[in-house]
């Protein structure tokens, strides 16, 4: 009988000890029984390494320590590096704010069985608050609007057609792919930190001549965006902008790159708008034209996610790669706090 293949698992843990625990309560319950787990703890502050050195001690997992914060790609690089040192066959990159069904990796090795031209594969990935809803099916580049599209994201599984499909890339909340794969292409980039790397590293899969599927009947469920503080942070939008930037200019056309840089470069000056309506006053029109341009200027000015914005194409141009500055995890933190609820008369809190 052939032996099974070994698999590891690598979580990156950063300040986020319960969704760690969480996630590796559900990779405990994995019915593949060849594999292995290890945590990288990616220089966390908040006290999460001495639980899990805790949990290293009774060889639950292993433990790899950072001392300062890597991003995602450095994080996770670590525990690949770990893994391959190890003879892993297969390896997943589970985010910790992830959990697994208990088929996981049994459905995973299965399609790697069935296709064996491809290397990397991805599970259907669904909402934690809405566990019967896709988050991401598969990811496909549009080359007319210069952006990825997600086919099925919002959709009820029911909804969506479950077939093993072909996708541009894996998500990396949950990577699947061959050992093999990434000791001929390398590791993830650690020029992105946070956002892109992954597609970066499937296409550099997907060049060296791996195909990349995604695989309904393995399944996740992810607290999505909780490494930013959510969706639509300044912290999100440096990463995205920049390092889309930095995607661009090595995996599209040149007329793509232009047209992801000129959609970008839009957003960082003011419009002048002329109301062209009939009727209106000429000194009228160009008297709201002028407001609402120094309302729009004074709004890009102040809007933190404006700041990161420009701040982003600036370190681009620049390539200043990496982490972000320490002023956008500050403008991150105030605009989160802004809106987190408040305790008053009217509203109890949490």
């Amino acid at each position: 009988m052939a032996k099974s293949p070994v698999v590891w698992v690598v979580v990156l843990n950063w300040n986020g000890l319960a969704d760690t625990l969480a996630c590796l309560h559900s990779l405990r319950a994995l019915r593949y029984t060849n594999r292995r787990i290890v945590v990288v703890d990616n220089g966390s502050t908040d006290g999460s390494v001495v639980a899990l050195r805790a949990l290293a001690s009774d060889r639950s997992i292993d433990l790899v320590e950072s001392d300062t914060n890597l991003g995602y790609a450095g994080g996770n690089n670590l525990g690949i590096g770990y893994a391959l040192d190890r003879g892993a066959d297969f390896i997943l990159v589970l985010n910790n704010d992830a959990t697994a069904d208990s088929m996981l990796l049994d459905e995973l090795l299965g399609a790697a069985e069935r296709y064996p031209e491809a290397g990397c594969f991805g599970p259907w990935i669904f909402y934690m608050h809405d566990p019967k809803r896709l988050w991401f099916a598969k990811a496909e580049w549009s080359s007319d609007s210069f952006a990825f599209t997600l086919p099925g994201m919002g959709q009820l599984a029911t909804e969506v057609p479950a077939e093993t499909t072909g996708t541009d890339y894996v998500c990396g909340a949950a990577l699947f792919f061959r050992a093999n794969v990434v000791r001929q292409v390398g590791l993830l980039d650690e020029r992105y930190f946070l956002v892109y790397e992954e597609s970066d590293w499937c296409y550099r899969a997907r060049r060296a001549g791996f195909g990349c599927l995604t695989v309904p009947a393995a399944r996740v469920w992810h607290n999505v965006s909780a490494s930013f503080g959510g969706d639509g942070t300044p912290l999100r939008t440096y990463f995205s902008t920049r390092n889309k930037l930095l995607w661009g200019e090595t995996h599209v056309s040149r007329r793509e790159f232009f047209g992801i840089a000129r959609r970008i470069a839009r957003r960082l000056y003011p419009r002048f708008v002329i109301d062209r309506r009939p009727g209106i006053p000429t000194a009228r029109v160009w008297l709201w034209a002028y407001i609402g341009f120094i309302r729009d200027v004074s709004r890009m000015i102040n809007d933190p996610l404006e700041v990161a914005r420009r701040r982003a194409v600036a370190d681009y141009v620049l390539r200043r790669f990496g982490d972000c500055p320490p002023k956008i995890r500050a403008l991150t933190k105030a605009w989160v706090a802004a809106r987190s609820p408040t305790t008053t008369p009217g509203n109890p809190g949490n």
